[in-house]
């Protein structure tokens, strides 16, 4: 097998793996995550990247607040030690989606798609782990 078959037998595998995974975080993150206003702009954004990137930005920024205000809720309450071990998984988890969310965007040839899939990941990364910082919360 040739240097760029295995190049691309491995870009198959990685897209096979990861696909059920985003295809269950899309849906779950359009259906319940996105807001009234982010799904306004991208109706109007026309298909039109710069536009599209601009909501999602926007979108972006409430989704992080949201990730911010679930880890202080998370945070409430623990021992000092699992606070600090929760703070190092949050660490850990950032490094693990920033790195994540690029490889995947970045799979392949996909010209002004790559910043909207990088962008489209990290929403629903973010969101994914807002919803698992939430059930901590009670704990």
């Amino acid at each position: 097998m040739s240097w760029k078959n295995r190049g691309a037998g491995r870009l198959l595998v990685a897209a096979l793996l990861c696909a059920p995974a985003a295809a269950g975080a899309q849906g779950r993150a359009s259906e319940g995550d996105s807001s009234p206003a982010y799904k306004a702009c991208m109706d109007k954004s026309g298909g039109v990247t710069v536009a599209m990137l601009d909501c999602g930005s926007a979108e972006y920024v409430r989704l992080d607040a949201a990730l911010n205000a679930a880890y202080r809720a998370a945070t409430n309450g623990l021992e000092p030690a699992q606070r600090n071990l929760l703070r190092d998984a949050q660490r850990a988890w950032l490094a693990y989606r920033d790195s994540s969310c690029s490889f995947m965007s970045r799979l392949g040839d996909r010209g002004t798609m790559a910043a909207l899939a990088d962008q489209s990941c990290l929403m629903q990364v973010t969101a994914e782990r807002t919803r698992w910082l939430k059930d901590l919360a009670p704990l």
